[in-house]
């Protein structure tokens, strides 16, 4: 080695090592997928137009890869300034020592870990050490700005209310999460293909697509009793061509999957949103209106041609008398059934007036009650 390369070589500078681990560093992998990462800090992968334009070309905020996003609301977390690392903990990050099947298996962290009049003990058990009682109340202690976090029960009446047991926190407080429909996926035998491990070029080209992505209205399913936000993850549609550049097979298995999209905020989805929306009760985008004293529902997506036939509409979970139309990542994870939908929507007449949980008709509710409108007209 030359006395250059010597010198080079003392002054070679180890990377930095911190226990103050930013969210910047989260999402250099948290940023495809359920995309939780970029979604936690607002950002939303929009569809590959790159508009808005500015100045007569592309939008210039694009992500590694040339994928544009779009600035949404951030998680309010993310807003008060808190890391990843202030609520997930090291036994979740780096394992507690156990081969877990699941990925949300390893989790013990959840709203009520910190939401709760005796916050800091997660569902294992184990005290979060950045969880302190001061003098004004509990504290959630940040582990990167050092900033104290007041933690705040749920509110009573609401959060707590008797016909929404079952439904999850994040099912009401999260805004928005994003939705990939549609994963396209090729490949052709008659072309090559890198291999990043070798670095060779190996038999067989795979390319990948989608058909459109978006991030509204939020749908939801039930994981074993608790009602939960479910999103595309994934629907494949696989098609493999041979040598010849001609059809071998192909088959489509679109599935759904439950997810904290991570994008809570302070004040809940409005009643008629979950109560009066189509989309969010899985039926999916479409028109529902009464016909000879039953429920018809008209979907607007029409399904996708493949070459292995039409397609479901993708954004369609179960049908209104609660059929299953694609599969659930889980076994536990369904889409409502039929039951279900039908209470949901009939609640969804009386929100439109009575949106307060405070309203004195949800105090003596039934599955029998009859609007007093209803009543006067007979």
């Amino acid at each position: 080695m030359s006395d250059d390369g010597d010198e080079l070589e003392k002054k070679k500078i180890h990377p930095l090592v911190t226990k103050k681990v930013q969210s910047s560093n989260c999402v250099r992998c948290h940023n495809r997928s359920g995309r939780i990462g970029i979604s936690y800090m607002g950002i939303f992968e929009s569809e590959g137009y790159g508009t808005p334009y500015e100045k007569g070309t592309v939008s210039s905020k694009q992500l590694p890869g040339a994928r544009f996003y779009l600035d949404l609301a951030d998680d309010i977390h993310h807003s008060r300034g808190m890391e990843c690392i202030d609520c997930h903990t090291r036994n979740e990050i780096m394992g507690d020592g156990t081969s877990y099947a699941h990925y949300e298996d390893q989790l013990e962290i959840s709203c009520e870990t910190c939401h709760t009049a005796d916050p800091g003990i997660t569902r294992k058990n184990n005290r979060l050490n950045n969880v302190v009682k001061g003098k004004d109340g509990w504290v959630l202690a940040g582990k990167v700005n050092d900033k104290n976090f007041p933690l705040k029960p749920i509110k009573k009446g609401v959060c707590d209310f008797t016909a929404h047991k079952r439904v999850s926190c994040e099912a009401c407080h999260s805004s928005w999460v994003a939705q990939c429909y549609g994963c396209h996926v090729k490949r052709d035998a008659a072309q090559t293909h890198l291999d990043k491990l070798t670095l060779k070029e190996t038999s067989g080209w795979w390319e990948e697509g989608r058909s459109y992505i978006r991030y509204e209205k939020p749908m939801l399913g039930v994981w074993n009793d608790e009602v939960v936000i479910v999103t595309p993850g994934c629907q494949d549609i696989v098609t493999v061509l041979d040598k010849k550049g001609k059809l071998e097979k192909s088959f489509n298995r679109l599935t759904m999957a439950a997810i904290n999209p991570h994008t809570t905020q302070a004040k809940g989805r409005k009643c008629i949103d979950c109560h009066g929306s189509t989309k969010t009760l899985g039926l999916g985008n479409g028109t529902l209106y009464e016909k000879d004293g039953k429920l018809v529902f008209e979907p607007l997506g029409q399904g996708v041609m493949t070459d292995s036939g039409k397609t479901v509409p993708l954004d369609a979970y179960v049908t209104l008398d609660g059929e299953p139309l694609q599969n659930s990542s889980r076994p536990e994870l369904r889409p409502f059934n039929g039951v279900e939908l039908k209470a949901i929507l009939r609640v969804g007449t009386c929100v439109i007036c009575h949106d307060s949980y405070e309203d004195r008709i949800w105090k003596s509710y039934t599955a029998e009650t009859v609007c007093s409108r209803d009543k006067s007209e007979d």
